[in-house]
């Protein structure tokens, strides 16, 4: 099997600036999408894909190894990201997701954090989603307080429970290996992508659209007709059938050399027996063939089935109702690293927020970005008000955008009040 791959990235249509980046060599691939504001998400996400470009056409004993050099390279690029945040202070508060994947010998290896996702598409049937979100609003569909239906219009849908610069630890998702096919099409993409493309018209895009190059476009292109609210980054790997039992290096399109750089020595390894693994190698992988039934049942494979739900999960659900917003929001000292900004008042002045507006149990659930200075009792009384009940906003860009739009009311406002009276006399200078 040979591998292809295509990638772009696109600012999308409200975004000043794109902090998403990626990462496209020729055995390992990865999305990062950074956060924080001003340029500090960018750097965020870039430093995450340090550790991982690393492992580019590297070689491992076996797929524990593999697996387990991907997480480390994780647990590197969250170490980068906290460094960099320490070491200076305007970058305070930045972070990024990642989701990255290695192909060895046939199989695929993933790793992830945040809320970038992977996919499959095997046979031209339905996409699969392989990863999954580290979302507020994806804690709450599994404890089973939110449908699916409603993540799509819930006011706390950017917020996002888990992320690379959070933390000095990082808890990574790793799954068994997942044996690959011809014909399979493997996405990793930001949710610029996924917040305004629903699953059926990725799946409608990848199978009728036989060119990687053109697929990628119209996925960007899709993003952006459906508003474009975000930076939009797609990896999009193809697999080929040459023949050979274990998949070759990805190459870049019309060619060997790989997206992103510069080609690795080749990888000469031995082709191995490839099957399809139905156990964990630790407790923190994933079951692919369990949770991807389908395909475990074509291969032979009998699913587990899911876990039974006793007396003592109905307890633990009642208590996490209670105290999921604490347990998932707040960690390690920091609070909950969010993609969403509201305009907000503290001490009579407005200014930026980044988080929730709002208090649970008496812990805030936002951290001040920005003092614009300007003080809330000058602007008209229907802008104090909308003020002090906090305006969301997409971006810091677009927090300032706003506010000067309120300096210049509060400025005309006050030229206005003053128009009717007479200067102050001036006190002769002594």
């Amino acid at each position: 099997m040979r591998i292809t791959a295509y990638a772009a990235t696109d600012v999308g249509r409200h975004r000043e600036g794109n902090e998403d980046s990626m990462f496209s060599g020729r055995t390992v691939f990865a999305v990062a999408d950074g956060m924080g504001g001003h340029q500090a998400g960018e750097v965020a996400s870039a430093a995450a894909l340090e550790p991982i470009a690393e492992l580019d056409g590297m070689t491992f004993d076996d797929e524990r190894a593999a697996t387990e050099a991907l997480r480390a390279a994780i647990e590197s690029a969250n170490s980068n990201v906290v460094g960099q945040a320490k070491a200076d202070p305007n970058l305070s508060g930045m972070g990024t997701t990642l989701t990255a994947v290695m192909v060895r010998d046939g199989r695929l290896h993933l790793a992830h954090v945040g809320d970038s996702r992977a996919y499959l598409l095997r046979d031209a049937e339905r996409i699969d989603q392989l990863t999954t979100d580290h979302t507020l609003v994806e804690q709450l569909v599994r404890d089973g307080r939110l449908s699916r239906e409603e993540i799509a219009t819930h006011p706390q849908r950017s917020v996002i429970t888990r992320a690379i610069g959070v933390d000095a630890t990082i808890e990574v998702d790793t799954f068994a290996p997942l044996m690959l096919q011809p014909g399979d099409q493997i996405l990793l993409c930001s949710d610029g992508l996924t917040g305004p493309v629903s699953d059926e018209q990725l799946t409608e895009l990848l199978v009728s659209e036989p060119d990687g190059d053109d697929a990628v476009r119209q996925l960007i292109q899709a993003a952006n007709d459906a508003g474009g609210p975000d930076n939009i980054t797609v990896v999009l790997l193809r697999v080929e059938d040459d023949g050979e039992d274990a998949a070759a290096p990805a190459t870049a399109p019309g060619g060997e050399t790989p997206v992103g750089g510069t080609a690795p020595a080749a990888v000469d390894v031995p082709p191995k027996s490839i099957q399809i693994r139905t156990r964990p190698e630790s407790d923190q992988h994933q079951d692919w063939a369990r949770d991807m039934g389908r395909y475990a049942d074509r291969q032979g494979v009998e699913g587990t089935g899911p876990e039974r739900r006793g007396r003592g999960r109905r307890i633990l659900g009642m208590l996490t109702g209670m105290l999921i917003i604490l347990g998932i929001l707040v960690g390690g000292g920091y609070l909950l690293l969010s993609r969403a900004y509201f305009i907000g008042e503290a001490e009579g002045t407005v200014r930026i927020f980044n988080g929730l507006p709002e208090t649970v149990a008496g812990v805030e659930l936002y951290r001040e970005v920005d003092d614009s200075g300007l003080p809330v009792d000058t602007l008209p009384a229907h802008l104090q008000e909308r003020v002090r009940d906090g305006i969301t906003v997409q971006s810091v860009s677009d927090a300032e955008r706003i506010i000067d739009g309120y300096r210049s009311e509060s400025e005309d406002s006050q030229t206005q009040a003053g128009s009717g009276r007479q200067p102050p006399e001036s006190t002769p200078a002594p």
